[in-house]
């Protein structure tokens, strides 16, 4: 886990991980949120319904943009941080189960009257495509 403060913190700072989406972390959310659409976990619903434009179930979107919280409570700032806002998230290419997701956030301003940062975040799979794009602000505790 980082431990960035705020004065340790400069505009073009970028961290980031990598996370391997699973059937369990599918199922884990699926039981925490009561979301049970067969877009979620039904191969041949998803298929037929996108006429075949997928050929399998898609993770929640929602799955994907938890990771925000693990990018700003243990990288972007890490341990001091709380997330403030999250203005904007994006989707633009379904994320599966088994898909290897790198998840970077740079550090693109920051307000000194409140110790805030403002990171982009951009998710993309192991073929390099972008799966996620956010704007996220986090204070920073120390």
């Amino acid at each position: 886990m980082k431990e960035y403060t705020y004065s340790d913190i400069k505009i073009g700072l970028v961290e980031s991980f990598k996370h391997v989406v699973s059937r369990e972390d599918e199922d884990i959310f699926r039981t925490l949120t009561g979301d049970v659409n067969p877009m979620h976990y039904d191969d041949d619903f998803a298929s037929d319904v996108s006429g075949g434009k997928l050929n399998k179930h898609v993770c929640f979107g929602m799955l994907t943009a938890s990771l925000l919280s693990t990018l700003a409570g243990v990288y972007i700032p890490g341990k001091y941080s709380l997330i403030h806002s999250i203005d904007t998230i994006s989707f633009h290419n379904p994320v599966y189960a088994g898909d290897e997701l790198t998840i970077t956030g740079e550090v693109i301003d920051k307000s000194d009257a409140i110790s805030l940062i403002v990171v982009s975040v951009r998710i993309v799979n192991s073929n390099n495509k972008t799966v996620m794009k956010a704007r996220m602000k986090n204070i920073v505790q120390r």
